[in-house]
């Protein structure tokens, strides 16, 4: 990795004005192994799938940075998603959730992050939607579906199956795919579904929003059909640099330490691979694989796509993770929490400051 330059070199960054069949049975772990399918070597997954270190972009060009267009297609067959619950809590200008009990959720369910998330780790994945090599499943269940963005890519690629997503908000289509239906429920409760009913349990990015962690995967090996697949993926708010380019006194360091305290007053842990690995382990669940990618945040990679990949995730972290954190945890108000955000967003506008974030998979097999 590229050692800072003298002089500080600004990336082009949007303007913040304000302040095979399933192996057979065994109790083997594994622990960060690749990804069952294959990536192009040298491609922004390729190299966040071999744990390579990530080249940083030092010349003098600051790199005009071009996102591509994103979203997803919704089949033109329809059926309804049936749901009254839409009440939600506005704090800060951001959308939170309001479903069972209030403040429960601390990341904001505004659907332009929760799509750009999606888009962020499809990326990451090399247009994957999973690591678990899942094969001709009927039945899904995506736990934390969110705008239901990757149930309907799901559905979209496995017509055969029948997918159900569920989250706290009702930010759904209205309309969707016939094999895709969305319900609102809060997770940590009795699951409803019958056991042994799915063959892909897909829990995504809701970590900091559950209290018992252990009893959701507990949950989801109840549900999961013998020779099925659960997979959990999430986010980490362990933001640094491998190089120690984020010192305390930048930014993006002031913004981490103000954050960390925040959650450590509200209780919320945030996951780390080893801890997701023992949940799984401990559930019943057998040919377990981590991985954990380091994402880029801010456009500093000299890789195209990983640069492309650092931005968008540059636009959806520092509010979404510390604003209602620091208002709530620490009571600031929301002008000083908005503005420590907003200059950890413009810090990475210079290039000498290496930052990264971990995204955790983990996955495993249901004995037969």
């Amino acid at each position: 990795m590229a050692s800072p330059k003298d002089k500080t070199e600004e990336a082009v960054l949007p303007v913040v004005s304000s302040p095979a069949p399933a192996p057979e049975p065994g109790p083997k772990t594994e622990t960060e192994k690749p990804p069952t399918t294959t990536v192009p070597e040298g491609s922004a997954a390729g190299i966040l799938a071999s744990g390579a270190v990530i080249e940083a972009d030092d010349g003098d060009d600051a790199g005009a940075h071009e996102p591509s267009d994103y979203g997803s297609d919704v089949p033109s067959e329809t059926t309804s998603v049936k749901s009254s619950v839409r009440d939600y809590i506005y704090e800060n200008g951001r959308r939170y959730h309001r479903y069972g009990e209030t403040g429960k959720y601390i990341l904001p369910n505004d659907e332009d992050r929760l799509d750009l998330m999606h888009h962020i780790l499809l990326m990451a994945l090399g247009g994957d939607l999973h690591m678990a090599p899942v094969k001709n499943p009927h039945h899904v269940l995506d736990c934390g579906t969110g705008t239901g963005i990757w149930a309907l890519d799901f559905g979209d690629q496995h017509p055969e199956a029948t997918v159900t997503g569920v989250d706290l908000s009702p930010i759904q289509p209205g309309w969707v795919a016939p094999n895709v239906r969305f319900e609102v429920d809060d997770l940590e409760k009795d699951w409803t579904w019958a056991e042994n009913k799915f063959d892909f349990v897909h829990i995504r990015s809701i970590c900091n929003g559950i209290r018992d962690y252990q009893r959701l995967v507990d949950q989801a090996f109840r549900h999961t059909k013998p020779g099925g697949w659960a997979e959990l993926a999430e986010f980490s708010f362990d933001i640094h640099s491998k190089d120690g380019t984020m010192t305390d006194d930048t930014a993006i360091g002031k913004y981490m330490k103000i954050a960390t305290e925040a959650y450590e007053k509200l209780g919320i842990v945030f996951p780390r691979a080893s801890m997701m690995k023992e949940c799984m382990e401990k559930a019943g669940f057998v040919d377990i694989v981590a991985k954990t990618l380091h994402i880029p945040w801010g456009p500093w990679p000299k890789n195209k796509k990983l640069k492309e990949l650092g931005a968008y995730f540059a636009l959806t972290g520092f509010e979404a993770y510390g604003l209602a954190a620091m208002t709530r945890g620490l009571g600031m108000d929301e002008v000083e929490a908005k503005k420590i955000c907003h200059d950890a967003y413009n810090d990475l506008a210079n290039r000498n400051i290496h930052v990264v974030g971990p995204v955790h998979y983990v996955y495993g097999r249901k004995l037969e």
